[in-house]
Order: structure tokens, then sequence, then C-alpha cells
């Protein structure tokens, strides 16, 4: 009976060390699929600058 019970402790402890890994890969994907981490590897920053400029130009050429 003990041995099966040190079977069983191990096999607990090698699922749940299998567990806690695969959930902090998950949570490293979370962060790396937040909008902001995506905009900054898909939208080169330049882009954004020209699009925030273009809008101040319409903007002043509005108030203009």
């Amino acid at each position: 009976m003990d041995h099966q019970t040190a079977v069983i402790r191990a096999e607990m402890s090698h699922t749940r060390a299998r567990l806690d890994h695969k959930i902090s890969q998950l949570e490293s994907r979370a962060k790396e699929l937040t909008p902001r981490e995506l905009s900054r590897r898909y939208v080169p920053e330049y882009f954004v600058d020209r699009v925030i400029g273009g809008i101040l130009t319409l903007v002043g050429i509005r108030l203009a």
C-alpha cells in the first residue's frame, strides 16, 4: 500500500508540474495577445505617427 501511495503521489506531483508549466505558457501567450502588443507588432510606429499628424492637420485646417 505504501508503494501505491508513493506512485500516486509521484504522478500527482508530475501532473501538477506539467499543469503549472502549461498555465505559465498560456499566461505568457495571453500577454503577447493584448491589443497594445499586437498593434506594436503589426503597425509600424511611423504609420501611427503619420495618422495622428494627418488627423491633427485636418483638425487645424478645419479650425482655420
